[in-house]
């Protein structure tokens, strides 16, 4: 098992031994791990068979390893709760990070395929039921069947009875037996589970530019016509029948005309209006079950008298203290997943909202939003029971940027925001950031935030679309993180890593694309190929590149807030990791597989691959320097031993260092002057460790590697109790151990090799290597699974398992292969992979005859890969959440 240890004393008495000046010692979480996922970064130990040396001196940046009134009656808290969701449709907006949000509050996320859900826009392919929609009789029977799995469902009526939210604005079917039959199910449902319906109140347009013909006059025409003042019926009135009555007359009860040419096209907005407020009205009507909870979305909604009006108020009234209204709808899945988590976790919480540009109560922030921006922000914290406070009070903060009350001030309430940012990160209170006018600011928040603020550090961010999405969205996010944290004294890795993805998400899209100047450059990609940006499907092979376009504009052109900002903003940098101070380190972060899920410019997504250290620290201070003594606790064997530094910015740094066990000091040598320092360490039993194997020595250089390679499933003995770690490492045992580390991945090889049996227990491992381009086999067409690996062999397949992990390839602080007199026997076509490794200090020379060499075509011995692996490893490699322990 893994412990974090504390730093305290000793740095308190090493700085007495060296007279250096300091501040407050950093203290570490004592906590025990439980979880072997993902490592520390690149490390700076010791030569394959030499312990002391490594170079203290080499630069080397760190990169590390892949209220709220409790409900009436709270969920049972199991160590991982299951939320079955249903989603509005495939956008990002409704899947991704609704996962993302629940996923970071400790729970798992089952969910549909996607070709249940998508919505195909014209022209695109179909789903599998050969229509553009969602299959809503496979959705309810795989709803009916999570019933024996979890108690827990969001699910989106529009998606369950209509295919989606797009296919909901143009059914204009006036029978609804098969919808009624299937809401009677959900109501059964609810009967024993907690049931979360989101839902939405017709748009104003009921079409989709687009879907089945519509076009953008359509769209305008019908806005138009829906958003002409209706009567307003008094609530003794308030019927489907009068609302419905009421959809051609305009508030003097005139009837509102309409041209000839889109005669047709009202009425079936007028049905389809209709057709949805029949269908929630009837689930309103029948619900007795007492489990559900409604969360009901103006799709396109209007401050004005509108269409909607009557329809917005009759559902109020019928609904009750059963849910609330919002005036969005992209922000439905994750306010509800947000109330469920305040009904699990069953915490108070209070939060004090902050507002930046003086206009909270007297704008909405746009024209879709239907109460000014406080009252927009109250409404959202009322449904979800939080009480907004004073700061001084307050669990956490929201602070909002609003229009401008006066533009010439505008870099004056950025900076406010800015400072209060700052602020909230150093005294470690928990802040939710929402641009409430993005287009007022022209992005100046977002591209000073990237420059000036530590952004890993806040709960969550959105500048989404309109205001009410914008704040539900960072509400989601951020409170559910919260809850989480204040449940447990200490966060999971799997909830870390979706926390940070969540946040990596928002900020990537919602500031670097949409308003740092992604999309204008995709659109400019688009648009310059002939293809219109709201649906650029033609064929695969066109959408294949169109999705390498964007992936490579976003990722080496230059713009006001790139890709490349945000990532280094957050890497190498802290993360709330607990409400006591308790921060952990982001590492590695890399961006893949972009695509727009619905083929059109302002919809993209992508794969996060994010990393985290091991490290939890706490409360970092002024710089210092010092060679500092270090003792481990009794009956602990420590072995690995990592020393951090963090800049003045925020950024952590990984320093190289020697521990001496003998002499018992961290000793290390700082170039840079740093904010504060922690150490990070693993450790055993030391009875444990002495016992682990019987032909090792504790005194023996590689006793340590051997340890972590053991403890982190990378190796493991040789029969029953020995390591044999003179014995040469052979090709299957390393590919193995690859394989291992990849999470044993399904694959088939297009290369035969002569001399593999197809019953061999290395094969799935070499058949997986092959298919990945990581080993070739030798010449006569086999692969030598029991020859010994050479040094140069071991270093190219490192090298080559980095790119397929995605690993940036860049030289290190290190000396490469042309420092060492032996660098010209390395084979030709191995002298870029092993440069690599020499240049990042993982294979860094093996003493001979007081010379160091790098001895390409000698064996590596098991305790040498042992050595090699952790360095690797600790490059930024990740590791499988449970590895298996192999040869």
């Amino acid at each position: 098992k893994m412990k974090r240890k504390t730093l305290s004393l000793l740095l308190c008495l090493a700085l007495l031994l060296t007279m250096m000046p300091f501040s407050a010692a950093v203290v570490l979480a004592d906590t025990v791990e439980n979880q072997t996922t993902i490592e520390t970064t690149t490390d700076t130990s010791t030569v394959n068979n030499e312990p002391d040396s490594a170079n203290p001196g080499d630069p080397v940046t760190s990169n590390t390893a892949d209220e709220a009134s409790p409900a009436e009656t709270n969920l049972p808290n199991a160590a991982e709760p299951v939320l079955a969701y249903v989603p509005l449709d495939n956008r990002p907006v409704n899947v991704d990070r609704v996962i993302y949000e629940a996923e970071a509050a400790g729970f798992k996320v089952v969910i549909p395929e996607e070709d249940l859900y998508a919505t195909r826009l014209d022209g695109q392919p179909l789903n599998t039921n050969e229509t553009p929609y969602g299959d809503s009789r496979k959705l309810l029977d795989w709803i009916l069947a999570m019933d024996e799995s979890t108690d827990c469902f969001v699910i989106s009526l529009d998606q369950l009875l209509s295919g989606g939210l797009v296919n909901s604005r143009v059914i204009n079917s006036s029978d609804y037996t098969d919808e009624y039959k299937m809401i009677e199910q959900i109501i059964e449902l609810a009967r024993n589970n907690h049931v979360y319906i989101i839902d939405t109140v017709a748009r104003l347009a009921t079409c989709t530019v687009g879907y089945k013909g519509a076009s953008l006059d359509t769209y305008n025409y019908l806005r138009q016509y829906n958003a002409t003042p209706r009567k307003l019926l008094p609530e003794e009135r308030l019927t489907v029948k009068n609302i419905v009555d009421g959809y051609r007359y305009n508030e003097n009860g005139s009837l509102i005309t309409t041209k000839s040419s889109y005669t047709n096209l009202v009425k079936d907005s007028q049905r389809a209006r209709e057709r949805k407020l029949h269908l929630i009205d009837y689930l309103l009507a029948k619900d007795d079950s007492g489990g559900i909870k409604y969360f009901i979305g103006i799709d396109d909604s209007n401050s004005q008298n509108t269409v909607q009006t009557n329809e917005v108020n009759y559902i109020k009234k019928n609904m009750g203290g059963r849910g609330f209204i919002y005036s969005g709808t992209d922000e439905l899945g994750m306010m509800a997943v947000l109330r469920l988590m305040i009904d699990h976790y069953g915490s108070n919480v209070s939060a004090a909202a902050i507002y930046f540009g003086n206009t909270e109560d007297a704008s909405a922030g746009s024209i879709y939003d239907m109460e000014t921006v406080k009252e927009n922000m109250e409404e959202h914290l009322k449904s979800i029971g939080v009480k907004l406070t004073e700061p001084e009070k307050a669990d956490l903060e929201i602070l909002v940027l609003t229009l401008p009350a006066k533009s010439v001030l505008n870099s004056k309430y950025i900076s406010a925001m800015i400072d209060r940012i700052n602020n909230n990160v150093a005294q470690g209170i928990p802040a939710i950031v929402i641009n409430a006018a993005p287009n007022a600011y022209s992005s100046n928040l977002e591209y000073r935030m990237v420059r000036e603020c530590e952004m890993s550090m806040l709960l969550s961010y959105s500048s989404w679309g309109t205001v009410g999405n914008a704040i539900g969205l960072a509400l989601g996010n951020g409170i559910s993180r919260y809850l989480y944290l204040h449940s447990r004294s200490s966060s999971s890795d799997t909830a870390d890593i979706a926390f940070l993805k969540g946040l990596i998400f928002a900020y990537e899209k919602d500031i670097s694309y949409l308003r740092g100047g992604g999309q204008t450059l995709f659109n400019e990609y688009i648009t310059g190929k002939g293809w219109p940006a709201s649906n650029f499907y033609k064929n695969q092979a066109q959408v294949k590149e169109a999705y390498k376009g964007l992936e490579y504009i976003l990722k080496t052109y230059d713009y006001n807030v790139t890709v490349n900002d945000i990532l280094n903003n957050l890497t190498d940098c802290r993360y709330l990791k607990g409400l006591g101070g308790e921060c952990g380190i982001i590492g590695n972060i890399n961006l893949t597989n972009y695509t727009a899920p619905f083929f059109r410019s302002n919809e993209i997504r992508f794969d996060i691959n994010v990393q985290i250290g091991d490290a939890t620290i706490n409360h970092f201070n002024n710089a210092m320097t010092i060679s500092m003594p270090y003792t481990p606790p009794a009956g602990q064997w420590i072995y690995s031993l990592n020393l951090y530094g963090r800049d003045r910015i925020g950024k952590l740094h990984k320093i190289p260092c020697i521990y001496d066990k003998s002499a018992g000091q961290v000793k290390f040598s700082a170039n840079h002057q740093y904010a504060s320092l922690f150490i990070d360490t693993l450790s055993m039993d030391v009875e444990r460790a002495y016992s682990l194997f019987t032909d090792t020595d504790k005194s023996a250089w590689y006793f340590d590697y051997l340890l972590y390679v053991y403890e982190k499933g990378l190796m493991k003995g040789v029969g029953s109790n020995t390591f044999q770690p003179h014995t040469p490492m052979t090709r299957a045992m390393l590919v193995t151990t690859l394989y291992k580390m990849a999470g044993t991945p399904a694959a088939a090889s297009a290369v035969s090799f002569s001399d593999l049996a197809a019953e061999s227990w290395y094969k799935p491992a070499v058949d997986w290597a092959a298919a990945n381009k990581i080993v070739s086999g030798y010449a006569d067409g086999t692969f030598g699974p029991d020859d010994p690996v050479t040094r140069e062999q071991l270093a190219v397949l490192l090298w080559r398992y980095a790119n397929y992990a995605g690993l940036k390839i860049t030289a290190g602080g290190y000396p490469g292969l042309s420092a060492f007199n032996d660098a010209y026997s390395v084979n030709e076509g191995m002298r870029i992979g092993f440069d690599w490794v020499c240049s990042n200090g993982i294979i860094t020379g093996t003493v001979n005859n007081g010379t160091t060499l790098l001895m390409p075509h000698a064996p590596a011995t098991r305790a040498e890969a042992a050595a090699v692996l952790k360095r690797f490893v600790e490059m930024g490699i990740s590791l499988p959440a449970n590895p298996s322990q192999n040869q």
